[in-house]
């Protein structure tokens, strides 16, 4: 029977190794050495993140996706703090925090050109 939870989210990158070190320097992602160690070895690198994981997935002639409709978006409690953090960082950052009176949100771009979003709610 299928369980209402999400397992693992797949984001394609054009380069595994350069795609995690770009997760954990500008997002702050945890390396898991035991994998990062075999990374020239593996297609895809899975980061854990509480019930649901992200894996990055080496694709060969990876091109970004054309949409405007972010993948999916991690949540935050600081927004202003990280789209400052991003941005400092020189993160291409695709619109300011738009805010709502439930939830605030604004959209990036990661190593690859995959479009992201950082959301309060």
């Amino acid at each position: 029977m299928l369980q209402r939870k999400l397992n693992t989210v797949f984001i394609p990158v054009a380069n595994l190794k350069e795609s995690v070190d770009w997760y954990e320097k500008v997002l702050g992602f945890e390396i898991d050495p035991v994998q990062y160690s075999e990374i020239e070895d593996l297609p895809v690198y899975t980061f854990q993140m509480g019930e649901t994981s992200l894996t990055l997935e080496e694709e060969k002639g990876f091109t970004p996706p054309a949409s405007n409709v972010p993948i999916f978006n991690f949540h935050s409690t600081q927004i202003e703090k990280v789209r400052e953090d991003l941005h400092e960082k020189k993160v291409t950052i695709e619109s300011g925090i738009i805010t709502f009176p439930a939830f605030s949100y604004f959209n990036f771009r990661d190593i690859n050109g995959n479009l992201l979003m950082i959301c309060t709610g």
